[in-house]
């Protein structure tokens, strides 16, 4: 999994190198490539659940609403952490699944396996913090996949703002600098975090995707401030708060995955291992000993344990994992 630190250097000129090819001309491309019968979907050149920059540039968020039935237990609890909601509106625990399969000695089943519940449940496993007192502010951080060279990560993480309901959150993606991305789990995987019963949002929320960038052109000069994406914050006209238009650019590249902060290394660590139990041919060079080094590479406290659960599950699944698959399913 590691990366030389090397490999920064190239791939942040990489990235930043880009020209600023015309819209157009990577129609026009396309269409040709189209036309003489070539693969060209990101589907199917990258894999299920990718979206072509140049088809749908903007990924939208979704928000859940919390049941009547649990708003006074969350109003005693006055929990700090996002409480994200499954499909029945009862709190799941991201590894329930995962453990009861791997205590039968067996892989659990690919539908068990939530990407995104465990995104967002190792997100609220490390406490938030704002250096000097400061205000949280909304933060991207891009860093090199730990299992596909060609690759990048982007890490998009919204604090607790105080907003109110119908507030809109979404990633617009620049085509001169990405061709197509993919959020970590299955393709309509998009962060739920609950609204708190006065209607506004509670905790913070992020997201991980991966972006397939632009073909590198190699007579163009780098450019430190080559913009791959827009985060968009729009806040409900009632809340009186400002719209917020974030660009995602070189400036938030951090390198591999190692330089990143503890909460996007744990994350990345939890989405890697579900993808590993979930077979995706995508991180087909990334193995459980380099989840575990990930996850272990995290010194904040630990204080509910659950870190430590979850290393201890990479380490009983590491065996199956490694197995041919006729030979795991017995």
């Amino acid at each position: 999994m590691r990366r030389p630190f090397g490999l920064l250097i190239g791939v942040a000129v990489a990235l930043t190198a880009l020209g600023g090819c015309d819209d157009r001309d990577g129609a026009k491309q396309s269409t040709k490539t189209e036309k003489n019968g070539n693969a060209t979907t990101p589907s199917a050149r990258l894999g299920v659940g990718w979206h072509g920059v140049a088809d749908t540039r903007q990924s939208n968020w979704g928000f859940a609403q919390i049941p009547a039935a649990l708003q006074n237990s969350m109003l005693a609890a006055q929990a700090s952490a996002p409480v994200i909601l499954s499909g029945e509106g009862v709190p799941p625990d991201a590894l329930a699944a995962i453990r009861a399969a791997l205590m039968g000695n067996m892989l659990p089943a690919r539908t068990s396996v939530r990407i995104e519940e465990l995104v967002n449940r190792a997100t609220s496993s490390i406490e938030l913090s704002a250096p000097d007192g400061a205000a949280a502010r909304p933060r991207a951080i891009l860093a090199t996949t730990p299992w596909n060279d060609d690759t990048l990560l982007l890490w998009v993480e919204i604090p607790d703002l105080a907003m109110t309901g119908g507030t809109a959150i979404s990633v617009e993606f620049d085509p001169r600098a990405v061709t197509a991305f993919r959020t970590l789990g299955d393709p309509s995987a998009l962060p739920r975090p609950p609204r708190t019963p006065g209607g506004g949002l509670s905790g913070r929320v992020a997201m991980i995707y991966e972006l397939s960038p632009q073909p590198i052109d190699k007579s163009g000069l780098p450019k430190a401030n080559m913009q791959y994406a827009v985060l968009h914050v729009a806040p409900h006209q009632d809340a009186g708060a400002p719209k917020l238009d974030q660009p995602i650019t070189a400036a938030d590249a951090v390198g591999t995955i190692d330089n990143a902060p503890e909460v996007v290394r744990l994350a990345v660590a939890a989405a890697g291992f579900g993808e590993l139990l979930r077979g995706d041919p995508a991180v087909r060079d990334l193995s459980c000993n380099d989840v575990i080094a990930l996850a272990q590479s995290v010194r904040r406290p630990d204080p509910d344990g659950w870190r430590a659960r979850l290393i201890a599950l990479m380490y009983r699944a590491q065996p199956l994992i490694d197995l041919p698959p006729s030979e795991s399913a017995r």
